[in-house]
């Protein structure tokens, strides 16, 4: 099993430009560092029809690409604040269908264990996008960062996939946060936690996954983590839904949120509410995406996240 840890960057189709020319520059300006042909990956999603597996926290797919097909099989794992930490197996297989007896108990939730949903499993939604990799060495650390646009598609509709992943090859996470936030520095960009497999989701149930509820004895790390992740949750629904009633959620998540942080970082989210709040008062239609063009929101996203995890390791 390979633990994937990767933080997933949002960014609108119009600002793609932007983060090619930055991975570009950073490629010819660095020794350390290969930009890959890009690929066309195409994903089908398996589940029975009441969503047995990802109510478990699995995601079940086959890849076609060029001309292999790979079987993957996925955890939610252990969430790290704005971040994905997640087990993952993968098969070659012969052919585009499921190779379920290359699964093990070990990987699976106890309540898998019977196998009885194995019967009932059907595609249920499928990823099809284009790849671009950049393998990016940056002093001890060692990232993959790929840029995905396409789209999810189901028989409840489909969603866009416009995202930048930047996965932890080697070294720790701190090398991660470092890029991202230079990277944050000249794309807009905002920090997701939303999968692509949740997106597939999503379609169906219509619904947002928001963070689990605090416990009444919840230290102050765990509450901004909270806000921060409710911050995340309403931010990219504002996105996927284009409306702008999502800010009032947004507004008090980002207002509670600068209780739990320090004064510093707190500025910075008070100044970046009061933005958000000018540029819509600014704008001729009620549309929020103009929002993502604002930097500073992913430049905050960052540091939060990157301050609280630190909290948290103590």
């Amino acid at each position: 099993m390979a633990t994937e840890l990767e933080l997933k960057l949002m960014i609108q189709k119009d600002h793609l430009n932007l983060a090619y020319d930055f991975l570009n520059r950073t490629c010819q300006e660095q020794v350390d560092c290969r930009a890959e042909p890009s690929l066309q990956l195409m994903n089908g999603y398996f589940d029975t029809d009441n969503n047995t597996l990802m109510q478990s926290g699995i995601a079940l797919r086959i890849r076609a690409v060029n001309g292999r097909y790979i079987q993957t099989l996925k955890t939610r794992g252990s969430n790290r604040i704005g971040m994905h930490a997640r087990g993952e197996w993968e098969w070659d297989i012969k052919e585009d269908v499921l190779e379920l007896e290359r699964l093990t108990n070990d990987m699976l939730p106890e309540n898998l264990h019977d196998r009885a949903w194995t019967k009932n499993l059907l595609q249920v939604f499928r990823t099809d996008f284009e790849r671009q990799i950049w393998m990016i060495q940056t002093a001890d650390t060692l990232m993959e960062v790929v840029c995905d646009q396409g789209e999810v598609t189901s028989p409840y509709g489909q969603d866009e996939i416009s995202e930048l992943e930047l996965e932890l090859k080697q070294g720790d996470e701190i090398g991660l946060y470092d890029f991202a936030s230079r990277l944050a520095m000249a794309v807009p960009v905002q920090v997701s936690t939303v999968s692509k497999a949740q997106k597939g989701v999503r379609l169906k149930n219509n619904k947002m996954e928001l963070p689990e509820r605090l416990n009444i004895d919840a230290s102050p790390v765990e509450q901004g983590a909270f806000w921060y992740e409710t911050w995340l949750v309403y931010w990219e629904a504002m996105c996927f839904y284009d409306d702008a009633a999502y800010l009032t959620p947004i507004y008090d998540a980002m207002g509670q949120l600068a209780n739990f942080i320090s004064p510093a970082l707190a500025l910075d989210l008070v100044s970046l509410e009061g933005k958000m709040k000018q540029m819509m008062g600014a704008l001729d239609s009620d549309s929020p995406i103009p929002l993502t063009a604002l930097l500073e929101t992913g430049q905050s996203m960052l540091a939060i996240a990157r301050w609280l995890n630190k909290q948290n390791e103590f």
